[in-house]
C-alpha cells in the first residue's frame, strides 16, 4: 500500500475553527490565476444571456429549456436528472412565484423548498437559489451545499468566515439571508487574494458573477487540498484541474468541451 501523502496545498486537518485556515487558503489560492476567475465569470455571463436572461420577465420559456437549467444549477449529472424527473409532468407553476412573487426573496425561497418536500432540501435550495442568482445575479445569491451545508456543517463560507456562527439559522428564510450576508463578506477575502482584478470587477457583464467564480475556485482549492493527499500520484492525475473543478461546481462545462 502506498503511504498517504500530505497535501502541498492545504494541511490535513482544516476546519472553520482552524486559526491558520484563512492564511492557508490565501496562500493556496495562489494556484488560481486571475485569468481563471475572469474566464469562469465570462462563461457564467454568457450562460446568463443564453439561458436565464429571458426569465427575468417571463418564466414561460423555462419549460422549453428546463433540462439545460437543471444542469446549470446542479453540480452533478445525477442531481440534474433528479430535478428533471421531479418535474417530468411539466408543472412549472411554482417557478412563477419563485421568480416573480412579491414576497421577499428569502420567503420565496423557503416557500419553494417547502413545497418540494419530496426532493432533498439541499437540492431544492440549489434549484431555487440557482435560478434566482443566474437570472438576477446582482440581486440574489447561491446557496449550494459546497457553500454551506448545515446538515454536516461544511462548506467554503464557514471556512472563509472562520466560524459557522453567522450561518446558524432557525429556518430556511433566515438561512438564505445569512448565507447572503456571509457571501457578501467573502468579497473582502477575495480582494485580499489579488484575484479581484479591475478587468474582472469593472466589466458590467463579469462583475455580477465575480464572487461566485471566486468562491467556486476557493472551494476547489480546499477540496483538492483535503483529498489529493489520500490519493496516489496516478489517481491525482485523474482529478480535474482546479478551474475545471470550479466550473463543475457552477454547472459549467469543463474547459475544452
Amino acid at each position: 500500500m502506498l503511504p498517504q501523502r500530505q497535501s502541498h496545498i492545504i494541511k490535513q486537518k482544516t476546519g472553520p475553527d482552524d486559526p491558520e485556515l484563512q492564511t492557508n487558503l490565501q496562500e493556496a489560492l495562489g494556484q488560481v490565476a486571475p485569468e481563471d476567475v475572469i474566464a469562469i465569470a465570462d462563461e457564467l455571463a454568457e450562460r446568463h444571456a443564453r439561458l436565464f436572461h429571458g426569465l427575468e420577465t417571463d418564466s414561460v420559456s423555462l419549460a422549453s429549456s428546463f433540462a439545460d437549467i437543471a444542469s446549470a444549477v446542479a453540480h452533478t449529472k445525477a442531481n440534474a436528472r433528479t430535478i428533471t424527473n421531479y418535474f417530468a409532468q411539466g408543472d412549472y407553476s411554482l417557478f412563477e412565484q419563485l421568480l416573480h412573487g412579491e414576497a421577499p426573496a428569502s420567503a420565496r425561497v423557503a416557500n419553494f423548498v417547502e413545497k418540494l418536500d419530496a426532493l432533498d432540501t439541499r437540492l431544492a435550495l440549489e434549484l431555487a437559489t440557482g435560478l434566482l442568482h443566474n437570472t438576477s445575479p446582482s440581486q440574489h445569491w447561491l446557496w449550494t451545499r459546497w457553500l454551506w451545508d448545515p446538515t454536516v456543517g461544511t462548506g467554503i463560507l464557514p471556512l472563509l468566515a472562520g466560524s459557522i456562527h453567522n450561518l446558524i439559522a432557525d429556518n430556511l428564510a433566515d438561512g438564505y439571508a445569512r448565507v447572503g450576508a456571509v457571501t457578501a463578506m467573502s468579497v473582502k477575502f477575495g480582494e485580499g487574494t489579488g484575484l479581484f482584478v479591475e478587468e474582472l470587477t469593472s466589466n458590467e457583464k463579469r462583475a455580477p458573477f465575480a464572487n461566485s467564480a471566486f468562491l467556486a475556485c476557493a472551494y476547489s482549492v480546499y477540496l483538492y487540498g483535503t483529498t489529493s493527499w489520500r490519493l496516489s500520484r496516478e489517481f491525482n492525475g485523474l482529478l480535474p484541474t482546479l478551474p475545471n473543478m470550479a466550473r463543475r461546481l457552477l454547472g459549467l462545462r469543463k474547459s475544452g468541451d
